[in-house]
């Protein structure tokens, strides 16, 4: 009989006979090829959906050809990995599915993914929340039971950006006893209505407030805004958001001079979008507590600071950008959260798998598939080098964009990797264990959120950093 792999090599074609014997008899080698190419026969597919070895078992659940009861199997799998390579895969397939589309696959789909939202595995949810976040045409069924998943890392991107979500589920959330951090994270969301922001201020959740006032989409009313104020003495937190705060009425303007501090009145006073009366309202303010002594410094801090608006410690200034004619400096860099690997050294990496991405990319195979599937498996070492490969940068490079916690610089080099703006989400969080309020998300489009130029910046900017060391 002639050999499969030296037919496969001649043609690359492989006999209905021999995937057969190959399924049946071949070796873990063998198999594990059959179970990843793309011209095997579906029954031969659901056969190996069975097979003792969970690394075939995982080709098969990474196999888009793989039938769907085949799928509905593995999302069953006695194997961590096998699951979460499946969950990722019907996540991505289920997008757009209309219920009346080829019912039975429908159907089947709809059952693994209800399986696979329910899994005792945290990180399994959490590929379905990161697919689904931001689409619009994901099943709203599993998007809403994974927006009341009681791990914050999987409702919360739920919570905060999936497009449908509506008002009436989201004050249901706020008015049952949710996770914490559900509040902040729908406090972000953009277009954020009327009635789900008073529910978010009678939640009496002081962060969730503070997220909201920053929040400039939010749609706030008077009436609502004024009941915060009169909180916000109590409330130092909220003083600077409040400040920020766009289309801020006469009454809101002096009750907010009223309470902040000199350099946020400063602030305050140099919005460029306040009309007469409320400027006005600012200033007989500003005098009575100058008269009053209240503030002591406010006269020093109104010569100092009278000229560009103040920024906030880390965010960028936007005026900087035109008056230098090019991207803003970096913000400052919070201390990283320190993750176990950060400080690791080169010579103590897994030599194994620095070997495999090293060959995977000299075949010319290294592929985002392999960085989503090491980074499911926590194999760190293996994803530092094969983002160093495809980015064609020093794996130190990688290693200090995320021990750094720096965002952008991640989202730039999984862009000059050629990534996806979706696994550059995920390289944020899980890589780099920047928390979701922190994580640079794709735009409506799903592409990557910031200029080309501005990536570019980033990597030479990291680079150096990564130099100096």
């Amino acid at each position: 009989m002639t050999d499969p792999q030296i037919k496969n090599e001649q043609d690359d074609t492989i006999s209905y006979d021999d995937q057969k014997r190959t399924a049946r008899e071949g070796s873990h080698n063998e198999r594990r090829d059959l179970a990843g190419r793309e011209d095997v026969r579906p029954e031969i597919l659901y056969y190996l959906a069975g097979d003792p070895d969970p690394g075939v078992r995982r080709q098969i659940a990474q196999n888009d050809i793989t039938p769907r009861h085949a799928d509905l199997l593995l999302a069953q799998d006695d194997d961590d990995r096998v699951r979460s390579d499946v969950a990722g895969k019907i996540a991505t397939t289920s997008i757009g599915m209309e219920e009346d589309e080829q019912t039975n696959v429908y159907k089947v789909t709809m059952q693994a993914l209800e399986i696979l939202a329910g899994d005792q595995l945290v990180r399994v949810r959490q590929i379905l929340a990161e697919s689904f976040k931001d689409s619009a045409g994901a099943p709203l069924h599993i998007v809403e039971k994974l927006a009341l998943d009681r791990e914050i890392t999987v409702s919360g991107p739920i919570l905060e950006l999936s497009p449908i979500l509506g008002d009436e589920f989201l004050i249901r959330v706020l008015n049952s006893e949710p996770v914490q951090g559900a509040l902040k994270a729908i406090s972000r969301r953009v277009a954020l209505g009327e009635e789900v922001a008073d529910a978010i201020v009678n939640s009496g959740d002081a962060e969730a407030v503070a997220e909201l006032l920053g929040n400039e989409s939010a749609q706030i009313r008077e009436e609502t805004l004024d009941r915060i104020v009169d909180q916000a003495p109590g409330q130092p937190g909220w003083h600077g958001p409040l400040v920020q705060r766009p289309r801020l009425h006469t009454d809101a303007a002096r009750r907010i001079a009223d309470i902040v501090s000199g350099s946020l009145l400063v602030e305050l006073k140099k919005r460029a979008d306040l009309d007469d009366a409320s400027v006005a309202a600012i200033d007989t303010v500003i005098q009575r507590r100058l008269d009053g002594g209240e503030i002591p410094d406010l006269a020093e801090l109104w010569s100092n600071g009278a000229g560009p608006k103040a920024t906030n410690a880390g965010v960028e200034d936007p005026n900087w950008a035109k008056s230098k004619g090019g991207p803003a400096p970096a913000p400052a860099v919070p201390a990283p959260a320190d993750p176990e690997w950060a400080n690791t050294k080169a010579e103590a990496m897994d030599a194994a798998q620095i070997k495999r991405a090293e060959k995977l990319h000299k075949k010319g195979t290294l592929a985002e598939k392999h960085v989503a599937s090491a980074l499911n498996d926590g194999e760190t070492d293996f994803v530092i080098v094969a983002m160093s490969l495809l980015a064609d940068v020093p794996p130190e490079v990688v290693r200090k964009a995320a021990s750094l916690q720096n965002a952008k610089a991640l989202v730039a080099l999984a862009w000059k990797a050629g990534l996806t703006m979706r696994l550059a989400t995920r390289l944020q969080m899980n890589l780099a264990k920047i928390p979701p309020s922190g994580v640079l998300r794709a735009t409506a489009s799903d592409g990557y959120p910031i200029s080309s130029e501005e990536m570019t910046w980033q990597l030479e900017f990291i680079a150096g950093m990564a130099a100096g060391d």
